[in-house]
């Protein structure tokens, strides 16, 4: 039996648009794209935010997708960009065959075979059907600023669509821990 208890965590925020100005949140999740990817962010985004740790997302479409060749896009995405090994990566697997914990298991052996540490996303109807890898990120979207409450979850997108100033963004929160682990803010 799980209870609930005091977890040292940090609020982000996410968004298919980059807002300008940033909203409020000590982190946020980048989109590097994927075949489902509504779209990448591009450069003037990606700037925007690199005063921030980051969380790269990629959206691919397990059934249809070369989990192999999804990793290798992701890979050189990641290259590109400079995003160190060590730092968390993360699979949107709410966007094709679903839960599809080969596909999962097979792209981000892949990732992690050059350095990179694997989060998992998705709904809690999904998400828990996919292996852990590094932890989950779980979509439960109650609009109230929670973690959800289940083994290896290490972050939580708690409210969809919320207006800021420049945009609309989802809210999450991540375990302090996880946040140390993203791609950090060149020193």
């Amino acid at each position: 039996m799980w209870t609930p208890g005091y977890v040292d965590a940090r609020e982000g925020w996410d968004a298919e648009f980059c807002p300008g100005p940033l909203p409020s949140g000590g982190w946020c999740m980048v989109y590097a794209g994927g075949s489902s990817a509504s779209r990448a962010w591009d450069e003037a985004e990606l700037a925007r935010v690199a005063h921030v740790p980051r969380l790269p997302v990629w959206v691919p479409t397990p059934g249809s997708d070369d989990p192999a060749a999804a990793a290798a896009e992701f890979g050189g995405w990641l290259r590109g960009y400079k995003v160190p090994a060590g730092a968390h990566v993360m699979w949107d697997m709410e966007t094709g065959k679903e839960p599809d914990p080969k596909w999962c298991a097979a792209a981000a052996d892949a990732i992690r075979k050059e350095g990179w540490l694997n989060l998992v996303y998705g709904s809690v109807s999904v998400v828990f059907g996919q292996p852990a890898r590094d932890g989950y990120v779980v979509a439960n979207p109650t609009g109230q600023l929670h973690m959800y409450g289940a083994a290896n979850v290490r972050a939580t997108q708690y409210a969809f669509n919320v207006a800021v100033a420049g945009g609309h963004v989802d809210l999450d929160v991540m375990a302090a821990d996880l946040v140390r682990q993203l791609w950090q803010p060149a020193a």
